[in-house]
């Protein structure tokens, strides 16, 4: 009989993988912070000190109302405190003099009540004057339309001499210090969302530089039609490179220690076939150069591999291409391909 001939094959070297591939998903930078600001109260702008795309800081003045008339509201129920607060400090007097007297027997019962009474309206009034002026002072003070944080100013929606109305938004300031993108995470790695300790965001307007984030928050709430849910991650963006708007991609990686899925192996989709209704793969032995066929069970569909688990070791080589050709025992010379499988 002919000596069987010996047949060249591509293989690799199993890595044990100790996390999941990294999968990309595409999404929008925003910025981390955003507040739409509007003057509390109506009047004419008087000016108007920034514009779109001009960096503010914490408490700088973005524009300011005509206050003439709430300054002089002000100093009428300054008045009208300084009035009361003299009328109680009278009344106040009258009142503990007459405890004096009412214990001495020198007034009435009734003359006493009355003197109480008056002393109580006069508080009254002094109260009501101090809660006047405080909400005229904000009123004042609300005529000053200033910058929550330091960001950059969005949008511009104010013009100096136009009239303002309450609550109507004048300015929008954007904390750009740090960049938020939301991608749609499907149920198959949202499991994981404890385990994605190393998230990348890669952005194609910056030559696809990636940039290191961290997750933020993890929605709980499933889109019906595609089955994902809302990841939310941040970005550090000190230098100000990256600007809202941006296309982004962001790239997921999740450990696997201590889950069902460690000691799981990747390989190549090629390495795969099927036998009596089992997914095996090939092994070849250094020593005899001959292939034993083990069973594994497929995990999980991987970019570029799939995600088995059997009767696998680190270090073992798997036939990676022509595998529905071998036959047990057969005997393969190795062919290198310079390429590992794994993590």
């Amino acid at each position: 009989m002919a000596e069987d001939v010996v047949r060249p094959a591509k293989m690799t070297v199993l890595t044990e993988a100790s996390s999941i591939a990294a999968r990309r998903f595409s999404g929008r930078a925003e910025a981390a912070e955003r507040s739409a600001l509007a003057f509390r109260v109506p009047g004419r702008v008087e000016a108007v000190y920034f514009d779109v795309g001009d960096e503010v800081v914490d408490g700088d003045l973005l524009a300011e109302l005509d206050a003439r008339d709430f300054r002089l509201k002000v100093q009428e129920l300054e008045s009208q405190l300084a009035s009361a607060n003299a009328a109680l400090e009278e009344a106040g007097k009258n009142y503990r003099r007459a405890e004096e007297l009412v214990e001495r027997g020198v007034i009435s019962q009734s003359e006493f009540d009355r003197l109480e009474g008056s002393f109580r309206r006069a508080r009254g009034q002094r109260d009501a004057a101090l809660e006047g002026l405080e909400t005229a002072r904000a009123a004042l003070a609300d005529t000053r339309l200033t910058a929550p944080f330091t960001g950059v100013v969005n949008r511009r929606m104010v013009e100096p001499f136009e009239q303002a109305s309450p609550q109507q938004p004048q300015f929008v300031i954007d904390d750009i210090s740090r960049i938020e993108v939301t991608v749609a995470v499907p149920e198959s790695l949202i499991r994981f969302r404890n385990r994605l300790d190393h998230v990348d965001v890669f952005f194609p307007a910056l030559s696809d530089s990636a940039f290191s984030a961290r997750v933020r928050s993890v929605g709980l709430d499933v889109a019906p039609d595609s089955q994902a849910y809302p990841v939310r991650v941040t970005i550090e963006n000190s230098d100000r490179a990256l600007l809202p708007g941006m296309t982004a991609e962001v790239s997921f990686q999740a450990s696997l220690a201590n889950t069902a899925w460690e000691g799981s192996f990747l390989v190549p989709i090629t390495s795969l076939f099927e036998r009596e209704g089992e997914s095996r793969i090939w092994v070849w032995d250094a020593d005899s150069r001959e292939v034993s066929s083990r069973v594994v069970e497929v995990q999980s569909l991987e970019p570029e591999a799939v995600r088995v688990t059997g009767d696998l070791e680190t270090g073992m080589r798997v036939i990676t291409a022509g595998a529905q050709h071998l036959r047990e025992g057969q005997r393969v010379r190795k062919l290198d391909t310079g390429e590992v499988v794994g993590s």
